[in-house]
């Protein structure tokens, strides 16, 4: 189906609309459809697969291309209706393919041979009925969301991820007991883009950034602003082996990045991130003080060895006087990065064979860790990291955040996270993936001490808000964890956010502020994904089961 509108001309109260159907048809503002499509021979039971706009070169008209998919009529049960997915005779140019989508030439909309009756077409694709049978539109939408299969992740229903997206994000994918189920993503970002998921009247599967361009104010006012896009990129992730050492560019290093490597970081915007604890979570996370680094460099000769002695006595000289430790940490550590492989391997393979002398007993924590590692990415320079970066395990419901060109890597556990919208990663370490190891060296900020965890504010019974530092606008998080027959209250945001539900089941009632009565209420389990439009209430409730949950939204919404 195809629609097009010329641009309003200076001086005109209208704009002049191109021939593409029989009528003038009626766009409303946020909505997709009108009822002018029951000229066409689209059966009610044909599923609407994707709306796309574009803007013809020659004249400046936006075409809406919207495509519909039905199964071809069961013989035997003919009507005077064409058969679903034919066009009429005198419409169609070519055959078309069964079950294709269904683009409709404009010759077959100016004298249709077979008209069918008229049927009930949606003013706006952002009005679904509740389940309940309310008249009132929703404003919680399902998400069928990706799940990557990244080798670090956890194996089979031993993965959080795996057991949400067999419950609830797409149940109908088999869970493999051999595959690694990584990281769900959530959100709009192109290597992993949420999908908008409708019932009522057809069942239709819509890219989220597809759909807000399309209902947009119910993204607030920066949707009324023309603003739709999703800030952040929400994630839950479950992690089996060390992921790789690694930091997110900054703003201005993301954009040089992409524009000279657009094949390794696809996109021009900054990471910052946050995660939060699903269950006991470990990390490495930024540098050691100095002092500590000289210490178990004293304590490990292999490190000393491929670092240099001058290095190591250059950065103790610096912790014990009142210099920068960044000159120092920075060569010591670029040394270490950029040492050649087969040396770093013989280096690692000496640390071992001492580690597995020593009485387990007399074993350092950070020798147990180093051998461990060791046995996930054998010869690989990362081992060495251990020695220099903080690590921490972090509870279920600690917090941690890490802002750009700053070194880190999650060695094992669940954890919520949330970032702003970008997949730009700096690698150096414990990966088989492309290391950009001069790249890495040079960002790092080189700051030095114990990490600081990000901690829950209360914003209601039951109820934290995860804040990340305020030069970050993309991002907050709210945990909500619930005891059985309990409820909170989630505020409404001028602004889309998103809910996932990790554990247990329950209830979600929409409201607004403007409605002053009970609103929709939908039922929510394990694996749930829920789109909240701007301005919407949320009251969560739960029964038998506690439920844990968590929210995403803009900073600032």
């Amino acid at each position: 189906v195809l629609l097009c509108t010329r641009p309003t001309l200076a001086g005109l109260g209208e704009s002049t609309r191109s021939p593409c159907s029989r009528s003038p048809p009626r766009m409303p503002g946020p909505g997709l459809l009108t009822d002018y499509l029951h000229q066409l021979d689209i059966p009610a039971d044909a599923r609407l697969v994707s709306v796309t706009t574009s803007v013809d070169p020659v004249d400046g008209a936006t075409v809406w291309t919207v495509a519909y998919k039905a199964r071809p009529a069961v013989s035997g049960q003919g009507s005077q209706l064409a058969p679903h997915g034919v066009l009429p005779a005198e419409a169609r140019q070519k055959p078309s393919l069964p079950g294709s989508p269904r683009i409709l030439p404009l010759s077959g909309l100016s004298s249709p041979q077979v008209r069918p009756p008229p049927v009930d077409i949606p003013r706006s694709l952002s009005v679904d009925p509740s389940p309940t049978g309310s008249t009132q539109p929703s404003r919680c939408f399902p998400l069928k969301c990706i799940v990557q299969t990244y080798a670090w992740g956890k194996v089979g229903m031993d993965s959080v991820v795996a057991r949400l997206a067999a419950h609830g994000v797409d149940p109908d994918a088999p869970i493999e007991d051999s595959t690694p189920y990584a990281e769900l993503w959530m959100g709009t970002h192109p290597n992993g883009p949420s999908m908008v998921v409708l019932e009522t009247p057809w069942k239709t599967i819509t890219p989220l950034s597809e759909w807000l361009k399309l209902n947009p104010v119910l993204a607030g006012s920066q949707g009324m602003h023309g603003n739709v896009t999703v800030p952040f990129l929400f994630k839950v992730l479950s992690v089996r082996t060390a992921l790789s050492i690694q930091a997110h560019p900054d703003k201005q290093l993301a954009r040089e990045l992409h524009s000279k490597r657009a094949d390794l970081y696809k996109d021009d915007n900054h990471k910052p991130e946050m995660a939060i604890a699903v269950t006991p979570f470990e990390a490495l996370c930024g540098f050691q003080r100095a002092t500590s680094i000289v210490a178990n460099c004293t304590a490990c000769p292999e490190l000393v060895e491929l670092v240099g002695e001058d290095a190591v006595q250059a950065l103790d000289t610096a912790a014990l006087s009142s210099d920068d430790v960044k000159p120092a940490l920075r060569d010591l550590y670029t040394r270490l990065m950029t040492t050649p492989t087969h040396v770093v391997e013989g280096k690692l393979d000496n640390l071992m064979a001492r580690i597995d002398a020593t009485n387990e007993m007399l074993r350092m924590p950070v020798d147990t860790l180093a051998q461990r590692i060791h046995a996930q990415y054998p010869g690989d320079v990362g081992v060495f990291c251990v020695y220099l970066l903080n690590y921490r395990v972090l509870k279920p419901g600690e917090a941690l955040f890490m802002a750009a060109n700053e070194p880190h890597a999650y060695l094992y556990g669940d954890c919520i996270e949330c970032m702003a919208c970008s997949d730009n990663v700096v690698r150096a370490g414990l990966t088989p993936k492309f290391k950009d190891t001069h790249v890495l060296c040079n960002m790092l900020t080189y700051n030095d001490g114990p990490v600081e965890l990000v901690h829950g504010n209360p914003v209601g019974k039951f109820v934290q808000e995860f804040l990340p530092p305020p030069e970050v606008d993309e991002f907050r998080l709210e945990r909500c964890q619930l005891p059985p027959g309990s409820a909170c209250s989630l505020k409404a945001v001028d602004g889309v956010s998103i809910l996932v539900v990790i554990q247990g089941s329950g209830t979600i009632e929409e409201s607004t502020a403007d409605r002053g009565s009970a609103g929709i209420v939908h039922e929510v389990a394990v694996g749930t994904v829920q789109l909240v439009c701007a301005g919407t209430h949320l009251q969560l409730r739960t029964q038998q089961d506690g439920v844990l949950a968590f929210r995403a939204c803009a900073r600032n919404a």
